[in-house]
């Protein structure tokens, strides 16, 4: 059995991993905490950037730091669209049973479900272009990065939960939850 040269078997990653070593510092301000995991962690896993790197405890395309008050100012707005998505969502499933059983819905058949299904999209990409990573969907569970004390956390809120008031580190995920400090 021959082994294949570094790289063959997977060209684009190893074009994505040399790309990775050569990638510049990541821009000021970025708090020390940060730059420490990005120099010591996030390089050596051959990334194209820290957000792909799981920084924050999954593949995203978020690009910003919230603080506290910034998440929470825009909680009333995030569960606004959680309604919405809440509804697009127990319709979904309905028609989908409907369909998989087949039994007729009230809702519709397989062009309200294709309907619903571009709806339940459109409202999901609210959340990363504004800067939230979506974990869970059935319930609703969204994390805003941020960092607290220095370190790179993700402030946790949970479909049903009147406020933002519960946090975790990356690497504890949703067990891991504290309580935000006062």
């Amino acid at each position: 059995m021959t082994t294949a040269p570094p790289g063959a078997r997977h060209p684009e990653r190893a074009r994505q991993n040399a790309a990775a070593a050569r990638s510049p510092p990541l821009a000021d301000p970025v708090p020390a905490a940060v730059q420490e995991l990005y120099d010591g962690r996030i390089r050596g896993r051959g990334c194209l950037n820290w957000w792909e790197a799981r920084a924050w405890g999954r593949l995203s395309g978020v690009d910003h730091i919230f603080t506290i008050d910034e998440a929470r100012q825009l909680l009333s707005e995030v569960r606004s669209r959680a309604e919405g998505l809440i509804g697009v969502r127990a319709d979904l499933v309905e028609i989908r049973q409907a369909l998989s059983d087949g039994s007729p819905s009230p809702l519709g058949g397989l062009a309200e479900a294709k309907a619903l299904e571009a709806r339940m999209s459109e409202l999901l990409g609210w959340f990363p272009a504004s800067g939230i990573e979506l974990k869970g969907l059935a319930p609703l569970l969204i994390d805003f990065p941020a960092v607290l004390d220095g370190e790179p956390v993700l402030l946790c809120w949970l479909e049903g939960e009147a406020q933002l008031g519960w946090y975790h580190k990356a690497d504890h995920g949703f067990a891991g939850r504290r309580r935000i400090p006062s």
